[in-house]
């Protein structure tokens, strides 16, 4: 019988012990967490508000036990290569034939002065969401560090219980990191609109101590601002440490793996956010920390210890989220990193009504492409609207650029149509874009 180790408990790890699980083959799965409970994490901002209980933004602990494997609540300190054996902080020794290392990320913390006072917290555990509850019915006023996703959506849900919330952005706008400027801007002063106060181009420079709790934010440009607690959202960084201890090859970007998600040590394999990524448009290696790339790339890691020769493509990073009234979401390459990137592209650019005009409630849909030029394939896209049905657009144009979809393509593929659902028969959001794009060639 096979031995196999998982070392965490996140969407990888979870994905690994299903598909083994299914497989009817004879294997004896053990997975190793060091939380008791694992959060879902991208829930955790909308835990805060405290409507449901805690427990229904965990994982339940059966989504790994009734899968046929053992889990173990404890912290593996040591990797060793040579014995195909893991050892824990309270002393066992697991043996492995295939080792999965699925530790994840952590959020990354600045060196901001005062950054570890009682009242600042980071976006991540089940604890974090705790302590975001308990300050949210006590507060008043909340700083958010960091304009990403996470700082948005925590903005938005601390704003809706009735705080005074702040974002303070180091970039020129919020949400540059998945969104090019003019998507961005929009948002930005929607959630201004809502109440929310936006700092750009401006930095923390330290965290004003009151007894061992914040009592206000220093910014770099010599303005304070007062605050009852402040969130540190500003991204994570891979778990790599016990990989790199092990003797494994590691870079910034995660634990370096081949196209079948296998480390430098041929029986162990890497997935989710403690693993280095590569663009499915370039091959380079990128970020890449969602859940949803943890899940193909764990399936990946599963078929391999099955005996199959699967290799990972690269991500595409397909994106979405939401603040108040709109929703927004990237996929692939937008404009602004393309052009980073080195590559020649063409963009096309649409704005498309969410329903028949004469309809009530119709909204535009904002929808950019970004094409190879020489190609003509779409390697990338944006869409911004109203409502919370981006998720949709933006797995559409996932797909097509994982199918090579050029624009041609879109320019003659088949689609729906209804007064309340779809736009007008002769209009489509992707349809539309790709004959922008074609436009501009021809020009």
């Amino acid at each position: 019988m096979e031995k196999v180790v998982i070392i965490g408990g996140g969407p990888a790890g979870r994905v690994v012990v299903h598909a083994l699980h299914a497989s009817k083959k004879d294997f004896q799965v053990t997975l190793i967490k060091d939380e008791p409970v694992n959060v879902n994490r991208c829930a955790v901002p909308y835990g805060i508000m405290g409507k449901k209980p805690v427990d229904k933004f965990c994982i339940p602990n059966t989504l790994v036990t009734d899968f046929g494997a053992e889990l173990v609540i404890d912290t593996v300190t040591a990797i060793n290569t040579g014995a195909s054996q893991v050892t824990t902080a309270a002393g066992k020794n697991f043996a492995y034939d295939h080792l999965v290392l699925a530790t994840g990320s952590k959020p990354f913390i600045p060196p901001i002065e005062n950054v570890g006072l009682e009242n600042i917290t980071s976006v991540r555990s089940r604890q974090d969401m705790v302590k975001l509850r308990s300050l949210a019915e006590e507060k008043k006023k909340c700083v958010i560090v960091g304009g990403g996703y996470i700082g948005v959506e925590v903005a938005v849900v601390l704003a809706q219980t009735g705080l005074d919330v702040t974002i303070v952005e180091m970039l020129p706008h919020i949400l540059l990191a998945t969104m090019d400027d003019d998507f961005a801007i929009a948002v930005e002063d929607h959630v201004r609109q809502k109440g929310i106060k936006v700092l750009t181009n401006t930095g923390v420079v330290a965290f004003k101590d009151n007894g061992g709790r914040i009592c206000g934010v220093r910014l770099d440009n010599g303005d304070e601002l007062e605050t009852d607690f402040a969130v540190v959202a500003v991204g994570v960084v891979p778990n790599t440490e016990l990989a790199a201890q092990s003797g494994l090859e590691v870079s910034s970007y995660g634990i370096v793996t081949d196209d079948n998600m296998r480390t430098s040590v041929a029986n162990i394999y890497a997935a989710g956010d403690c693993a280095q990524k590569k663009s499915f448009i370039t091959h380079n290696p990128c970020r890449g920390e969602f859940g949803t790339n943890a899940v193909f790339m764990a399936k990946v890691v599963a078929a391999n210890i099955l005996g199959k020769d699967k290799k990972f493509p690269g991500v595409i990073n397909a994106n979405a989220s939401s603040a108040f009234d709109l929703s927004f979401g990237s996929a692939g390459m937008i404009e602004k990193m393309a052009v980073k990137e080195g590559l020649d592209v063409v963009c096309g650019y649409s704005e498309v009504l969410n329903r028949y005009p004469m309809m009530d409630g119709a909204h535009t849909i904002h929808t950019r492409l970004v094409f190879e030029r020489q190609t003509r394939k779409l390697i990338g896209g944006a869409v911004l609207r109203q409502g919370h049905c981006t998720a949709n657009n933006v797995d559409f144009i996932s797909f097509a650029i994982q199918m090579g979809t050029t624009i041609e393509d879109l320019l003659v593929y088949q689609y729906a149509t209804h007064p309340e659902l779809a736009a007008k028969p002769s209009d489509n959001t992707y349809m539309f874009a790709a004959k922008d794009a074609l436009i501009k060639l021809s020009t």
